[in-house]
């Protein structure tokens, strides 16, 4: 593979053009080292509004507002089938991890959970007042 940007320099290349369309700016930091999401949170800190993770589908319990007004959260989590690996029907996952051949993955079925954040921010200058995990198991009746 040739060398590609990093995420740090693209961002700021994003938010120099992009930054008069609206003073709230959330960004998605799909990752799986906790490391970078955490990096990408302080190198945006007073600049964006959120930064959040995603990848792992597993809900970390780390949101809070940074100095300079940006809200943080290591990984919002996931929505769908909560008795699953990471969505998926973990029979065919732990088929897969036992054997080291390839599976054809089926989305799980039954419960679900919604995971993600509720976000106040201040309209005129962007900053973070306020960030809520949220975390809502919902019943499926007959599925």
């Amino acid at each position: 593979m040739r060398n590609l940007e990093d995420p740090f320099r693209c961002v700021d290349k994003i938010l120099q053009g992009h930054a008069q369309f609206s003073p709230a700016v959330l960004v998605d930091m799909h990752a799986k080292a906790t490391s970078e999401k955490n990096a990408m949170g302080w190198f945006l800190d007073g600049r964006v509004s959120l930064v959040f993770g995603t990848h792992t589908h597993v809900q970390t319990a780390d949101e809070r507002i940074l100095p300079g007004g940006t809200a943080y959260i290591t990984d919002i989590g996931m929505c769908g089938p909560m008795d699953s690996v990471i969505g998926v029907e973990k029979e065919t996952v732990i088929e897969g991890f036992l054997s080291q051949l390839p599976r054809r993955y089926e989305v799980a079925r039954g419960d679900v959970i919604v995971q993600g954040v509720l976000l106040d921010v201040d309209e005129a200058s962007g900053r973070a007042k306020e960030i809520l995990r949220i975390r809502i198991p919902w019943k499926k009746a007959g599925v």
